[in-house]
């Protein structure tokens, strides 16, 4: 039996027994194309039958059969289709039928793809592809699908190529999830980007940075650092525990947390260090097996919360130690005030307007969060009720002076009893009495000092007293053991004179 169709070298066909051991060897196994293989009439088709075969063919059929990897071989110059089960589950809907038929037929949506890179298999050049992408309908509709393949050209006896030996892998689900992870990637990388908090990765046990967004960047006073390791771009962290943290945390592969956390940064290379506060957090990042490839690090710069809370606790402590003072300073008026059980109506009038100009002086610091208060704000409330708005009955002159609350206190309350006093027996106690203050701030050897005198006008003939009442005394008393001042009251015939003089701080404070 001769066959002719195949357009290589005639052979002569093997018979009987010997015909089915050629069949039965080349063509054993191969699980489901296998027996699709030797059931088919292959004597329909230019191949012929199997024992009419070329040892080449014979060659790869066996080696595709054989394998678990999808398989393919094209023979022939009607480029007929041969495969395996691996192969089959590719071609989808396509499978058995294209079975023994032309290529052309098999893959005919993507025939534009496929053909150029065949004809260069028939042509003796083999084809290498990790990836290539095609969009085919092999159930229906169509889908995006991707291979890794090779095309290698099989020759015969004759050293002709009489086709090609497929072997691929189909790698749509690696790809698509590849893709999807890249895009969710992508997407928290934005959202990380735009982050309040700052966030990095950094890979590898030299923590390199793959990424950071823009909160670190701006954070650590824009240092370049994708692509560098930690201890290149931050080399002034040498001598602080970050490092060790983190080597710590990359060896153990234990998360570390931590609040408030001081670091000293520089902003430029010949600046100084600042320091911050930070709450963070080093998260190990693990590949699939568990091991740690990297760092996950977020955090807060908490530097002002942190301030906030130090100034907060200062001003408890200090609220504190007022609030002794101010009701040490109450019950001395009340003592003061009521030693005269007969006079009960006055002294309760007198103790009512001492707590209110002690209350008007605790509204100045309060307004300037008891940071410090100037002295014509002090002034300013304390003579608004004997008139002071109007400008008439007060001439006020003096620089610009911070006072400390301690100091503003006292003033008040100094400030306050000489006007009391002016109203019932001075200048404020006739229509026309005036008062002059006026306050400088010199620099002397021993440091600012604060000179103020208040002086009356227009008043009654002033007398001296016969002794001093309780505003004299709270005025001596307050000035010298608040303050180390010195007062002096003269009762000049034409109205009271004083003069205060009081120590003040080296730098005032912010009011």
């Amino acid at each position: 039996m001769r066959h002719r169709g195949t357009g290589y070298k005639e052979l002569d066909a093997p018979s009987g027994q010997a015909a089915l051991h050629i069949q039965s060897s080349f063509l054993a196994g191969g699980g489901e194309l296998g027996a699709l293989m030797r059931a088919h009439d292959w004597s329909s088709t230019a191949l012929g039958p199997p024992e009419t075969w070329s040892q080449p063919l014979r060659t790869v059929v066996g080696i595709m059969l054989g394998s678990r990897q999808p398989m393919l071989v094209v023979w022939g110059p009607e480029r007929l289709t041969l495969y395996n089960d691996g192969y089959a589950l590719m071609c989808g809907d396509r499978h058995p039928g294209a079975l023994g038929r032309p290529f052309s037929e098999l893959w005919f949506d993507i025939w534009d793809v496929v053909e150029p890179i065949l004809d260069r298999a028939y042509a003796g050049e083999p084809t290498h592809m990790d990836d290539i992408q095609f969009t085919m309908r092999r159930h229906g509709d169509p889908e995006e699908t991707h291979f890794a393949f090779s095309y290698t050209p099989v020759r015969d006896e004759a050293g002709q190529v009489a086709g090609m030996f497929c072997a691929c892998t189909e790698t749509t689900g690696e790809i698509l999830a590849e893709r999807r992870l890249a895009a969710e990637t992508d997407r928290q990388r934005r959202l990380f980007q735009k982050a309040p908090g700052f966030i990095t990765i950094l890979r590898g046990p030299n923590f390199v940075f793959e990424f950071a967004n823009e909160a670190y960047v701006r954070l650590f006073g824009g240092r370049d650092v994708v692509g560098k390791t930690v201890r290149e771009v931050f080399p002034d962290l040498e001598g602080q525990p970050f490092f060790g943290l983190l080597e710590n945390a990359y060896s153990t592969g234990e998360r570390f947390v931590a609040q408030q956390t001081p670091i000293r940064l520089r902003s430029s290379p010949n600046a100084e260090p600042k320091e911050l506060f930070l709450d963070f957090i080093y998260e190990p990042v693990t590949d699939e097996a568990g091991v740690v490839t990297g760092l996950f690090v977020e955090g807060y710069d908490v530097t002002e919360r942190k301030k906030g809370e130090e100034h907060l606790r200062l001003m408890i402590n200090e609220l504190n130690h007022r609030v002794k003072n101010s009701l040490a300073t109450v019950q001395a008026i009340a003592s003061q005030t009521f030693r005269n059980p007969e006079a009960f109506e006055a002294s309760k009038r007198d103790f009512n307007e001492r707590l209110v100009s002690l209350a008007r002086a605790h509204d100045i610091l309060t307004d300037a969060n008891w940071a410090g208060a100037t002295l014509r704000q002090v002034v300013d409330h304390t003579v608004r009720p004997h008139g002071g708005e109007a400008g008439e009955r007060f001439r006020l002159d003096g620089p610009q002076v911070v006072l400390t609350p301690k100091v503003a206190l006292t003033l008040s309350m100094t400030l306050h009893e000489l006007c009391t006093n002016a109203a019932k027996y001075g200048a404020l106690s006739v229509e026309y009495g005036q008062v002059s203050i006026a306050w400088s701030c010199p620099l002397t050897e021993d440091g600012r000092r604060l000179h103020l005198t208040w002086t009356e006008r227009g008043g009654p003939a002033v007398l001296p007293p016969k002794q001093k009442g309780f505003g004299s005394r709270l005025i001596e008393r307050g000035l010298a053991a608040e303050l180390g001042g010195i007062v002096d009251i003269a009762y000049e015939q034409a109205g009271v004179v004083c003069t205060v003089d009081v120590p003040l701080p080296a730098e005032p404070p912010d009011a």
